[in-house]
């Protein structure tokens, strides 16, 4: 009886993933773009009409009696000023 060789298995060579960009692909990167279109849209106008509800909520004193509220107010104006701030604006 002959003596045989035994048999080893080796692991396949992982390589790189040199052929993949790092980049976005570009229609995610469309789809993103789309999708952010209605937000800064949105959020442009809600910063542009929301000042306007100050003055009726100093006048009914609901600055004073609903604090937390006027807060939140002032609070989402200052978002929507951030988002909405590249709309309608070439790149």
């Amino acid at each position: 009886m002959g003596e045989t060789e035994p048999v080893t298995m080796s692991a396949p060579e992982s390589t790189p993933l040199a052929g993949i960009d790092a980049e976005p692909l570009p229609a995610l990167q469309t789809a993103a773009e789309l999708a952010a279109r209605p937000v800064r849209f949105l959020a442009f106008w809600v910063a542009t009409l929301l000042p306007f509800t100050y003055l009726p909520m100093l006048a009914t004193g609901l600055v004073t009696t609903h604090a937390l509220a006027f807060a939140a107010v002032l609070c989402l104006n200052a978002v929507a000023f951030v988002v909405g701030h590249g709309y309608r604006r070439p790149e």
